[in-house]
């Protein structure tokens, strides 16, 4: 069979695939900030994609910067965001290289995107470069899915999607990793309608893998270190207990 088209080659529909819950988890980060912040009402976002969290910065009140490496995002992400002027600013680069010129009160990185990052180098170049961007006492969140080598299963997640009119169908897989490769895979399927047919995207690829020792390694090398834990619930959680999908509230060292 054929390679399916890509959903990211489609903005508008990466969106809307992801498009729900967004409001709750930038009240979240709001509050995270609150909490654990330095009141600085400045935000980053590296690999911003389509801007639906800085979107809801922004209409909290928030300065906001995000920058990408897609195009298409970008420009789907400029035209949702013109209206907010010099409150907003928006950049081509890539994770591990990419040196804002500003500090910030809250930098993101949610959503598994810093499990796209597959070596360590990497990993820790872009912890780095965050470091380096925190205002005093500022907070960078990093949310990710954690594994357990041996325990992982097969899993799938199906969604309806709804926004503007527009529907989908989301078919979510991903296969676990191995210690030794540290790689997971990760599937997926959009349904969408077109006329009395339907359209379907698929879209897969690799993520890097973390245990709970190998996150708190990785941040032990970084210029980093761990605030606090919370499940997506929003409930404290602790790195190593039973829940695995994680916000880390990272503040640089003194």
């Amino acid at each position: 069979m054929s390679r399916l088209p890509s959903i990211y080659a489609d903005p508008a529909l990466y969106d809307l695939v992801h498009a729900e819950g967004t409001d709750d988890e930038v009240w979240f980060l709001t509050h995270l900030a609150e909490i654990h912040g330095c009141g600085v009402k400045t935000a980053l976002e590296p690999a911003c994609g389509t801007g639906r969290y800085l979107a809801g910065l922004l209409r909290r009140g928030w300065k906001v910067e995000g920058y990408d490496l897609a195009p298409g995002m970008l420009a789907f992400a400029r035209k949702r965001l013109a209206g907010w002027g010099k409150r907003v600013k928006l950049a081509r680069g890539e994770m591990t290289s990419y040196r804002p010129k500003g500090r910030y009160g809250l930098i993101l990185n949610v959503l598994s995107t810093f499990r796209h990052l597959m070596t360590e180098k990497d990993a820790l170049a872009h912890l780095k470069l965050m470091a380096g961007a925190l205002e005093p006492d500022g907070i960078f969140i990093l949310g990710l899915d954690l594994s357990v080598y041996g325990q992982d299963e097969p899993d799938e997640e199906v969604y309806e999607c709804r926004q503007g009119g527009r529907t989908a169908k989301h078919v979510l897989m991903s296969l676990p990793a191995e210690p030794g490769t540290r790689r997971e895979r990760i599937i997926n399927f959009v349904t969408t309608p077109k006329g009395k047919k339907e359209t379907v995207l698929e879209s897969s690829y690799d993520l890097r893998s973390y245990s709970a020792a190998e996150i708190a390694s990785l941040i032990a090398a970084s210029p980093l270190r761990v605030e606090a834990v919370y499940g997506y619930d929003g409930k404290p959680a602790v790195l190593g207990g039973p829940e695995r999908a994680l916000w880390l509230v990272l503040k640089a060292r003194a």
